[in-house]
């Protein structure tokens, strides 16, 4: 089959190209692959005033890994827009996929469907996310009015299955779990007899690390620390103080910059435990990396994360909003630190969150 998959990948950084990424890989492997990728995927503004190119990453060694990668698609320039509707119409796909996941994508996403449906090509819309996490009317206005006109969607969780229908109650709607990212994770090793905890990725205020710190702060005597890994948006030194005020500071360790992959296994290599306070969230490219270095994750029950988390078998599931529910969360864990959670993530993942069977989901919509 001839796919075309428009999407950022590698130098972009960051959970949505790492994802783009490993989903082109499968697709190479299994299809005739189109990869069409940005030169410039947000304006700087947008991006939280960071760069969005890791450093440690080589264009060039990507495009060797595919047959045919461009990097020339601007998302704020419709003449390349253009450029890019010629590509597909030259190399003809049974297939397009786009990733969605912010309502950003809306003008370029609507002018690609009319020229994709002019031509009867099929498109199937990849639902990272539905709706952003920090949303607003009119980013769910912009969200609505490019997804009422898709056909055929995947998502990654129930409860988006169940959003989306609710305003497009006649599109295909296949659910599949967000699939696990691999590490090498053969020679890890942690150090010391701490429960080693891990919050890992952007700090946004949805995100609940304030949570996290005053649970930690209820269990303050019990020998434990928390690595908070990942870049502050804004709002660092409200964090700083909320440490301080707890009197937690010798327990807490932050590294507030983005971490590429090359340094990812030595925090997750200290981890008996990653942990998502979220007030609020659908799916997170953080459970399927912890579960790609087989460890176990304490999150909160908001949208799908009951999906992918097996109470007490892969990790445990705990109210939002309410640091004791997080710190009995952790207790539990510390009463079972010798529990075998890596070959119970492993049995689950295999069976449930292939980037192979995504794949085969993706692929079932040309037959439909």
């Amino acid at each position: 089959m001839r796919v075309c998959l428009i999407a950022p990948v590698p130098p972009f950084r960051g959970g949505i190209a790492k994802y783009c990424y490993s989903l082109a890989k499968e697709l190479e492997k299994r299809h005739d692959l189109l990869l069409l990728s940005y030169q410039r995927q947000y304006p700087e503004m947008l991006f939280g005033g960071k760069s969005q190119i890791d450093p440690e990453v080589d264009r060039a060694e990507i495009l060797r890994e595919f047959q045919r990668l461009s990097f020339d698609l601007d998302s704020a320039n419709p003449f390349s827009w253009r450029e890019t509707t010629q590509k597909i119409a030259s190399f003809a796909p049974d297939i397009v996929i786009l990733p969605w996941w912010v309502a950003y994508w809306a003008p370029l996403y609507l002018y690609l469907l009319h020229f994709l449906k002019k031509r009867n090509i099929r498109v199937v819309f990849l639902c990272i996310n539905v709706f952003e996490h920090e949303d607003s009317f009119f980013k769910k206005f912009l969200t609505k009015l490019v997804l009422k006109r898709a056909d055929n969607i995947v998502v990654h969780s129930e409860l988006e299955k169940q959003e989306i229908l609710q305003f497009n109650p006649a599109a295909c709607v296949q659910k599949h779990l967000l699939p696990l990212f691999e590490y090498d994770s053969s020679a890890l090793q942690r150090k010391g007899s701490a429960l080693q905890l891990l919050f890992f990725g952007f700090v946004r205020q949805y995100k609940g690390l304030d949570v996290l710190l005053r649970a930690i702060a209820i269990l303050k005597d019990r020998d434990l620390t928390l690595n908070v890994v990942g870049e502050f948006w804004k709002d660092k030194g409200d964090y700083l103080k909320l440490i301080s005020d707890l009197g937690i500071a010798d327990q807490v360790q932050i590294v507030d910059r983005y971490v590429p992959d090359s340094e990812m296994s030595q925090y997750f290599s200290r981890a008996d435990l990653v942990v998502l306070p979220y007030r609020r969230s659908k799916t997170s490219g953080v459970i399927a990396t912890a579960y790609g270095f087989r460890r176990p994750v304490l999150a909160t029950n908001v949208g799908g994360f009951h999906e992918v988390i097996q109470d007490g078998y892969t990790g445990k599931i705990v109210d939002p909003g309410d640091p004791e529910a997080l710190a009995e969360g952790i207790r539990w864990f510390l009463d079972h630190k010798e529990d075998d959670f890596g070959a119970n993530i492993s049995a689950f993942a295999a069976q449930k969150m292939s980037w192979e069977s995504l794949v085969q989901t993706i692929a079932g919509f040309d037959r439909g």
